[in-house]
């Protein structure tokens, strides 16, 4: 396992201590500015994918091989209920779950 090292950054010859740095909004580019981008975007792609259908956080993927007939009939009964397939399978589930428990 590699050792972390810190690595320390230095402004280069070709900007100024006392040169300023802007966005696209005027607004001044510093390390507040750097620190708070870098946290922007490590929660917008924390955020990306479908959310958890879980307390935990976690949900788990069920994946089953179903007859083309099968899979007719359940498209049809969830576009009866105007559901989508998945959460129709899912109250499908959690209810037969419930009565076979």
């Amino acid at each position: 396992m590699m050792a972390k090292t810190k690595t320390t950054y230095k402004l280069g010859p070709d900007v100024t201590g006392d040169e300023f740095v802007q966005d696209s909004r005027g607004r001044t580019v510093n390390d507040d500015y750097a620190f708070a981008a870098a946290e922007d975007a490590l929660n917008r792609a924390r955020a990306r994918g479908r959310p958890s259908l879980s307390a935990s956080g976690e949900s788990p993927l069920l994946r089953v091989r179903i007859s083309r007939e099968l899979d007719d009939a359940v498209t049809h009964a969830a576009e009866k209920t105007g559901k989508s397939r998945a959460e129709w399978v899912r109250q499908v589930l959690a209810a037969a779950s419930r009565k076979a428990g």
